[in-house]
């Protein structure tokens, strides 16, 4: 009986692939960073009674900051706002910054980019979603439910708003 060596020793030397130097995505950690409600109108609101209907608006901001860059290490935050007011008063103000703590290495930086600026808070909303919906609820106020974001779309718009800027500011340059 022989022994057989499943190690396969033939590369050359020097031609294995340099681990650091992959292409690495990984979420270490999903936190909240911060929590803020505010319902100015209350106890008042419950007292008045309104035929309309409250109006609500969402606002969102992707921030990211390097924590490691030889490993690495992002950080990136999501915040949402959602204020709902009545007429011309507010209701209540409820926001959230839903943090990530990330592993992205690429050697392209627009894939980097796209991956901080969609892929981590396509990540990070569900999270950011919950703690909306119930600090909402627990302010006595109906349910709400942050509709989808799409991240893509924003990028796009990033990009795009990037490029007019150069264009204008190259035209300037020429002139």
């Amino acid at each position: 009986m022989t022994d057989t060596d499943s190690t396969d020793n033939s590369a050359a030397p020097g031609s294995q692939v340099d681990q650091a130097s992959l292409p690495r995505f990984e979420a270490l950690s999903i936190y909240i960073k911060d929590v803020s409600f505010e319902a100015p109108s209350l106890p008042r609101v419950f007292l008045e009674k309104s035929s309309q209907p409250a109006t609500n608006r969402v606002d969102f901001r992707v921030e990211h900051s390097p924590i490691s860059e030889q490993e690495g290490l992002v950080e990136v935050l999501l915040r949402v706002t959602v204020t709902s007011s009545l007429e011309s008063e507010t209701l209540y103000l409820a926001e959230v910054v839903q943090g990530g703590l990330f592993v992205i290495r690429h050697n392209d930086p627009a894939a980097l980019e796209k991956a901080l600026d969609v892929t981590c808070p396509t990540i990070l909303l569900p999270f950011a979603r919950e703690q909306i919906s119930n600090l909402i609820t627990k302010g006595c106020f109906p349910p709400f439910l942050i509709a989808p974001i799409n991240f893509e779309h924003a990028y796009q718009e990033k990009l795009k708003q990037r490029a007019e800027q150069q264009n204008g500011s190259d035209n300037e340059s020429r002139a």
